[in-house]
């Protein structure tokens, strides 16, 4: 479960957990159908709407298009325009405008929060890389040994093709300003990409919702 968030959206299908939670690692795409209510963490294709396609010279982060997206925040739905961009190489991913800002630099993406940006001391963001490491095993193994924390790892699937990821997750402490942290390590036509998720517990409840919901966009071009 979302750590007792409600995740609503009609774009995709993600079932994720926050930073230091317990996370179900199941992901699932519906076939496209007559919109109707989506059960807790369900995310779920608009009918009629084509993906986004990746545009084969595109930088990253350039936006190919927009997509309404539904949470559920405070007990109501709210639709909110996502931007899908650009990602590294051969995949796409979507974000709120309003609500992250997106930089990228050297195989880089990162969405910082607007309240905790990129000029914070302790910022709060969704970033996205490409590792140059061979081993997922053994990159995996570095971020334990470097958190200096007692990490969570699992195998999970993230993303719109339920891709296999390694996630490893761990929080600095237990008050509400203690620093959490997501990585998800996967591989997809034999590149290695990380995605780590900054947060605080006091921000999870709201900001943590919108990161995950984030992930779960990622699209990579399987034509």
């Amino acid at each position: 479960m979302l750590k007792g968030r409600t995740l609503f959206c009609l774009v995709f299908a993600a079932v994720l957990c926050g930073c230091g939670g317990t996370k179900t690692g199941e992901v699932s795409v519906p076939q496209e159908q007559e919109t109707e209510q989506a059960e807790a963490g369900d995310v779920k294709e608009i009918s009629g709407q084509d993906p986004a396609p990746v545009v084969v010279g595109t930088e990253p982060g350039s936006v190919l298009g927009e997509e309404e997206v539904v949470l559920m925040q405070e007990g109501e739905t709210v639709t909110i325009p996502y931007n899908r961009v650009q990602g590294i190489n051969d995949f796409t991913i979507a974000y709120d405008p309003e609500t992250f800002t997106l930089e990228t630099a050297n195989n880089e993406l990162c969405f910082y929060s607007h309240s905790y940006g990129a000029d914070s001391e302790t910022p709060v963001f969704v970033k996205i890389t490409e590792s140059e490491e061979e081993s997922s095993e053994t990159l995996a193994d570095q971020y334990v040994a470097d958190s200096n924390e007692e990490c969570m790892v699992e195998e999970v699937t993230i993303g719109e093709g339920e891709y296999p990821a390694a996630w490893i997750s761990y929080s600095e402490g237990t008050d509400s300003g203690s620093r959490t942290c997501d990585i998800y390590i996967f591989r997809y036509n034999e590149r290695l990409y990380v995605a780590q998720m900054d947060c605080f517990v006091e921000a999870y409840e709201s900001l943590g919702a919108i990161q995950e919901s984030i992930l779960s966009t990622l699209r990579f071009d399987e034509g």
